[in-house]
Formats: structure tokens, C-alpha cells, sequence
């Protein structure tokens, strides 16, 4: 006899699925990995991707998700770009993105950029220095319209990007950084963002039904042991990015994820006899 239950997340696509969001994980790096990218996902929407963070060499990394995921990842399908925070390793390819879809990709518009306040109070002030130049002859300096729809995340209530609902949070870390709660109406993501362990925020992100939490065993970041110590429901829902190169993790109900890595978050029609 057939019978239904609620899958809080699996990875994959080869389901019967109803109501499903569609990540694709195309980075699970830290700051110094060598061997992956930088942490970062993209999430399907009837838009286009809404890109979580956009680290450095990000056309590579796109490239190569695109290739491991089976999923055509084409940069001017980028509706919006979604920032945590300003370290390299998650705003390094801000940059490139903005410069491929103004010279690569024009006829595809301009993207959304959106950031909390504190992030977005400095977001121009770090990309200026390479993108403020002249274009043609006596035109104006540009600035960070003439490349993006900026747009501010809201700490206090929800943000409409794309068909997703948005809700961020402040974590705690070395500089202003956001975990999120992303929405598409049916299926909710949790995303850390880069973060030291903090009971208050794995709790907030709990709502989710899939949470993807950073795990990093250096200052600033939640470890492997303080994430262990929360209950093992939420454990059995929350993946991990963010691992060092040389860090092993024990085996248990978190598991990392990989680079090119798809999940389906939401409601699944499981088939039993």
C-alpha cells in the first residue's frame, strides 16, 4: 500500500516531487581551499538562478558545478546575487559577474545585488577601486547601478527577490555577516552564513527545512563539536560547507556536502509498497 511522508530534504534529482526548491551547491570551500570553491549555492527560481554568495573565480566555478550537476548554469541567468558578507572567498567574484554580464552577456540586464545594510554601506567602496573607471571618453565615473539593481536586505521583516522570500539575520563573526532564511512558499533553506557557533542562530535557522551551516575549526567559526551539541532532529536536517581542506569529520548525521552537489528541499512523495 502506498503511503506519503515529508522528506525535510535529499539529495539529487530523481524523484517524484511536489513543491520542491532546486539548490545547486557550487562551493563548499573555505577561505583557503585549494581543492574546491568557494562556499556559495544557486537556487532555481521561474526568474533565473538567485546566486548565494559569488566567490572568486566564479565563471570557473560555474562552469564546473555545471558540468558535475548535469544542470546548464549560464552566468546571464543570474536574477539576483544574495551576500552574506564581504570576505573574498564569498564576494571575491563580484566583480567578474559584473563585468561579464555588462561586456558578455548585455542583453540580459542587469542582476539584483542585495545585502544587508552594514553589507551593502560598503559594497561600492570595495569594488570602486577596479570599477569606477571612465567608460568612454567624458562620461561619468560608474558606479554600482550602472552594473547591478542594488537592492537591501531587510533585518527587521522579509524581502521579495525573485519569487523567494528572504529573511536575514546577524551572525557573529569578524565582519558584518548574514545567515538567511530563504522561502519559495512551500519549501524554506536555512544558510548560516559565515559564523561562530551560536545557539540563538542555529535555532532561528531551525525553521527551515534544510539548513546548510558553515563548519570551519578556526576563530569565527562554528566547529564541528559545538554544532554536534545541538538536537539531533535539527542535526539530521543541517549539511555542512565551509570544512577546511585538512579537516576530516567524524561520521554522523551532519555530512558535508561536495562541490556540484543538487538538493530538492521541500515536500516528497516517498512510494512504499
Amino acid at each position: 500500500m502506498g503511503s506519503s511522508e515529508r522528506v525535510l530534504w535529499r539529495s539529487g534529482v530523481d524523484c517524484e516531487s511536489m513543491g520542491t526548491m532546486r539548490v545547486i551547491v557550487t562551493g563548499t570551500g573555505d577561505a583557503f581551499s585549494n581543492t574546491r570553491f568557494g562556499s556559495s549555492a544557486l537556487i532555481e527560481t521561474p526568474e533565473g538562478f538567485v546566486a548565494i554568495d559569488c566567490p572568486s573565480a566564479c565563471l570557473a566555478m560555474y562552469r564546473e558545478a555545471s558540468r558535475i550537476s548535469g544542470i546548464e548554469i549560464d552566468p546571464g541567468r543570474i536574477h539576483d546575487v544574495l551576500m552574506t558578507h564581504l570576505h573574498v572567498d564569498h564576494a571575491g567574484g563580484v566583480e567578474t559577474l559584473a563585468f561579464y554580464r555588462r561586456y558578455k552577456a548585455p542583453d540580459q540586464g542587469r542582476p539584483g545585488l542585495w545585502a544587508a545594510p552594514a553589507v551593502m554601506d560598503r559594497m561600492w567602496e570595495r569594488l570602486a577601486p577596479s570599477m569606477d573607471g571612465r567608460q568612454f571618453g567624458d562620461e561619468p565615473q560608474s558606479t554600482l547601478d550602472d552594473y547591478f539593481e542594488p537592492g537591501v536586505l531587510a533585518i527587521e521583516g522579509r524581502t521579495r527577490v525573485a519569487n523567494l522570500e528572504v529573511r536575514v539575520r546577524w551572525t557573529v563573526h569578524a565582519v558584518p555577516t548574514v545567515g538567511m532564511l530563504i522561502s519559495d512558499g512551500t519549501s524554506t533553506l536555512g544558510w548560516s552564513g559565515d559564523t561562530e557557533f551560536v545557539p540563538e542562530h542555529a535555532q532561528w535557522l531551525s525553521e527551515a527545512d534544510l539548513v546548510i551551516h558553515e563548519c570551519g575549526e578556526s576563530a569565527k567559526h562554528a566547529t564541528w563539536a559545538e554544532l554536534s551539541t545541538l538536537p539531533l532532529e535539527l542535526q539530521q536536517r543541517m549539511r555542512l560547507i565551509h570544512v577546511p581542506d585538512e579537516v576530516t569529520l567524524p561520521e554522523g548525521p551532519m555530512v558535508p556536502l561536495k562541490d556540484g552537489e543538487v538538493l530538492e528541499v521541500g515536500r516528497s512523495v516517498s512510494k512504499t509498497a
